[in-house]
C-alpha cells in the first residue's frame, strides 16, 4: 500500500486499544495491524465502519474536501468518498500537468 490509512490516530482520538478497534471493527487483531500498519488495505464494507464510527475523510486519507464539492442526493457516507475522489483527482491533474 503506497499511502497508510489514518487508523492509528482515529482509534487513538477514540481511546480504543487494538483490541478494543478491532473489537469495533468485528475483525481478529492482527488483521486490523496489518490495515493500521499499512500491509494490508482495509474493504470498502470497513472503511464504512470507519466512517460510522466518524471518521473524516481528510483523517483517513489526508484529503481535504469541502461539502460544496460533491453532488446533492447523497448519503453521508457517499459523499465523503465522492469529495475524497473528486481532491485526488484534482490532485493527480496537477501533478499530471506539471510533468
Amino acid at each position: 500500500m503506497e499511502h497508510k490509512i489514518g487508523l492509528k490516530f482515529f482509534r487513538k482520538r477514540l481511546g480504543l486499544s487494538q483490541d478494543g478497534m478491532a473489537e469495533k471493527l468485528n475483525c481478529v487483531k492482527t488483521t486490523y495491524q496489518s490495515w493500521e500498519n499499512g500491509r494490508r488495505e482495509p474493504s470498502v464494507d470497513i472503511i464504512r465502519k470507519l466512517f460510522v464510527l466518524g471518521a473524516t475523510v481528510e483523517e483517513l486519507f489526508g484529503v481535504k474536501v469541502e461539502a460544496k464539492e460533491c453532488l446533492p442526493s447523497r448519503s453521508e457516507f457517499e459523499k465523503q468518498v465522492e469529495l475524497a475522489l473528486v481532491k485526488i483527482i484534482k490532485q493527480c491533474s496537477k501533478q499530471c500537468t506539471q510533468l
